[in-house]
């Protein structure tokens, strides 16, 4: 095997690959294209990334059998409850259980509960950026980004103060459902105190809306359950721990990312607001450029032959987004930062086939709102050098962005 300089090999958990991270999808895509460590296959192509999402034969349901395995080895025990919690996250089913389940989620993001909550998205950006007293120089991720979604969160949900300060403790511990690569003991016992609590919080709010509390939340999924109450009931905890993984630090990753490069380019705010360039645009190509979710994984349910290489039942597989969102030969001049180009929506940074990001829509929204709300105010412009985040493997997120407004 060929000598690979350490800069460029395929290491997650290396601080080194976190800094030459495009540089390491480069080498990749051209020379390791398809890579196996130990039982993983490693897929950094656009092609072969897409090829992947569509496959039938590879599921998602690997990440909490794999949670579920490792918590046996360590003696730790699951509640009935709380493992029915686990598989029921929408994110990790697969067939008809899992169609049925997003056809019902559906029913937040379409009609009248749509347009109710970007109204809350309007507010609560708004509101973020009114909380901007002083000034002078803010940080954009940890003052405008972070903020947005618990406050959101808290707003769709009704949330009463008890259980805002549960979500708040617990929002963290739940992060290792979509980076289980993280898990070690300490991490499986927070998980595991941190489902019980959240179940237990979402519980008593379900049965609040049983006896007449009101959220925009329940009464959108309650459409999406055809009006069954006791289906809900069984699943609303699920569904609310679903929005808090899928919706957390991705919509806020997105958020920080899109006022990064808002703040490199203010020739490109100038023409939003001339109206030759719209905020989407940049939103989207936000999303190809900088990926929040760099990767994600799918489990080979049986031996199937895969882009000539003979994949074995229990093999992983990791599907990098963020390479495939630089592949030159689907994208061009894939390392220029070009909003508006015109397969801009071939992006994977929220996946493809039956697991495409259910709530794209929404993180969208909410960074793009967020975005106008800060630019209302004058240019955005950098302050300082953003730091990118070493915390997660599989996450591009940035840790601190000094920015200003000129």
């Amino acid at each position: 095997m060929a000598y690979v300089d350490k800069a460029l090999r395929f290491n997650p958990a290396s601080p080194v690959f976190q800094e030459n991270l495009h540089n390491v999808y480069h080498h990749m895509r051209h020379h390791q294209p398809v890579a196996r460590i130990g039982k993983t296959w490693v897929l950094t192509r656009y092609q072969d990334v897409y090829q992947a999402l569509k496959e039938r034969a590879f599921v998602s349901s690997g990440i909490p059998e794999d949670v579920h395995t490792e918590m046996e080895k360590r003696c730790f025990s699951l509640s009935p409850p709380l493992r029915d919690l686990l598989y029921g996250i929408v994110l990790f089913e697969d067939g008809n259980v899992h169609r049925a389940h997003r056809q019902a989620l559906q029913a937040l993001f379409t009609g009248e509960s749509w347009a109710a909550l970007t109204r809350l998205v309007s507010e609560e950006s708004h509101s973020v950026v009114a909380d901007l007293t002083a000034a002078g120089p803010f940080d954009g991720k940890r003052q405008i980004a972070a903020p947005l979604w618990g406050k959101l969160f808290t707003a769709w949900l009704n949330l009463p103060e008890a259980q805002q300060e549960v979500v708040e403790q617990e929002k963290n511990a739940i992060r290792l459902l979509l980076d289980p690569s993280a898990i070690d003991r300490e991490g499986l016992e927070r998980l595991i105190v941190a489902l019980s609590r959240l179940d237990d919080s979402f519980r008593q709010l379900a049965q609040a809306h049983g006896k007449g509390y009101d959220s925009l939340f329940y009464r959108s999924l309650l459409k999406g359950y055809g009006g069954d109450r006791d289906a809900l009931a069984a699943r609303f905890s699920t569904d609310c721990v679903t929005m808090l993984i899928g919706g957390s630090e991705t919509s806020e990753a997105l958020t920080g990312n899109l006022i990064y490069m808002l703040a490199q380019h203010p020739e490109l705010q100038e023409r939003v607001r001339n109206n030759t360039l719209r905020l989407k645009e940049i939103v989207s190509e936000t999303m190809r450029f900088e990926s929040p979710l760099q990767m994600g994984r799918r489990r080979v349910v049986a031996p199937v032959q895969f882009l000539g290489r003979e994949l074995k039942a229990g093999d992983n597989i990791l599907l990098c987004l963020g390479s495939a969102n630089r592949d030159e030969s689907v994208f061009e001049e894939a390392w220029r930062f070009i909003p508006g180009r015109k397969n801009a929506q071939r992006q994977l940074g929220f996946g493809a086939g039956v697991h495409q990001c259910i709530g794209q829509l929404l993180a969208q929204c909410q960074a793009e709102t967020l975005a106008m709300a800060l630019s209302e105010r004058g240019t955005i412009a950098l302050d300082g050098d953003a730091k990118w985040s070493n915390r997660s493997l599989i996450l591009r997120t940035l840790e601190t962005l000094p920015v200003k407004i000129i």
